[in-house]
């Protein structure tokens, strides 16, 4: 069938209409979190509630972490390398590689690598038609980016980074979210090395935080706790887990939090650690769960409160676990690995 350009360009300009509102509808339907009682999407809704109504964005003020202090980071990874026996340690996308690089980059078949050595500056591997976007979000560590067509092997390039920064023989570390596929490749290539977990490079740096990152992580509680107050201001009874659950939600973005996601439950259901996809109804007395969080420049707060009651001077009291979550934080020691998490529990009196 033969078809004229006009039309063509008629057919792509529709396609790409009915294509933009796909995403969102995708996203209503299959949720943006595993957790049944869960979702990352804000169903639109006609009426804001007067508590969030009153919410102002809290980013003012927020300071993402410095190319500076990554270069730190760097040096202190080189050193426990040293230290360990540790040639160099391989990492893909995640929140290591954003930690020590700086570099957000999602996961899919086709392996985008970083290689951080313990002399020499970094590399990369990288597909060769995201060259380009890859050179617009490395701005620490080098330059060395080496690029892989279809047919050829990723694998072999990591190998010879490796071989590159003499790394031909000893021990190589691996960061515990690469892929299996992406380490036995990398194994293949260089069978003379020794494979072992790059922990103690990884969480060495990580375990301890700087003051930069404690300030993100205290605003991702600030903006947790600003979201359940206004929130948990609109339990009222007979409304839904969705109601509350996009409530919440929608303080969460008149605050300007990053990736907010959250699981609500009320009554029985609150026995299932990340809710029920059963229809709900909140009723006075029942026990109301909220499992969520924030991300703020990747420092994620989260938490789960509980709350008995759909009365407004219960609702009340829920609101007030700001104050309990932080004479919480204050008499009870907590991993410097981690983001900090709070569970809270209230009880009708």
């Amino acid at each position: 069938m033969n078809t004229h350009r006009r039309t063509f360009l008629q057919w792509c300009a529709a396609a790409g209409v009915s294509g933009a509102a796909l995403p969102a509808r995708l996203a209503r339907a299959q949720g943006a979190t595993d957790r049944p009682g869960g979702g990352g999407e804000l169903e639109q809704t006609a009426n804001v509630p007067a508590s969030i109504r009153a919410l102002r964005p809290m980013t003012d003020g927020i300071v993402p972490i410095t190319n500076a202090e990554r270069m730190g980071r760097l040096e202190k990874a080189r050193r426990l390398m040293a230290e360990n026996g540790i040639g160099a340690i391989v990492l893909e996308g995640g929140s290591s590689l954003f930690y020590f690089m700086g570099v957000r980059w999602g996961l899919s078949e086709r392996p985008f690598v970083a290689v951080i050595p313990a002399k020499g500056e970094p590399a990369w591997v990288c597909p060769t038609f995201e060259e380009a976007r890859a050179r617009e979000l490395i701005e620490i560590g080098g330059k060395d980016v080496r690029t892989w067509q279809e047919d050829d092997s990723p694998f072999r390039l990591v190998a010879q980074i490796l071989k590159d920064r003499g790394v031909a023989t000893g021990r190589i570390g691996f960061e515990e979210r690469v892929r299996f596929f992406v380490f036995n490749g990398v194994r293949k290539e260089a069978p003379a090395l020794d494979y072992v977990s790059a922990d103690p490079i990884t969480a060495g740096c990580r375990m301890i935080k700087s003051p930069a990152e404690i300030a993100l992580m205290q605003r991702a509680n600030d903006m947790t706790l600003a979201a359940y107050k206004a929130g948990l201001a609109t339990l009222r009874e007979g409304m839904t887990q969705g109601d509350l659950r996009n409530n919440i939600l929608a303080a969460y973005r008149a605050l300007g939090a990053q990736s907010p996601t959250i699981a609500v439950s009320f009554g029985e259901y609150t026995a299932f650690p990340h809710g029920s996809i059963t229809p709900q109804k909140l009723k006075e007395g029942d026990v109301v769960q909220i499992d969520d969080g924030c991300v703020v420049d990747g420092y994620q707060w989260t938490s789960r409160a509980r709350s008995c009651s759909a009365s407004r001077r219960n609702a009340r009291s829920m609101c007030g676990t700001s104050k309990s979550a932080r004479k919480w934080r204050r008499s009870t020691p907590r991993s410097p690995a981690w983001p900090a998490k709070r569970s809270t529990r209230r009880r009708a009196r």
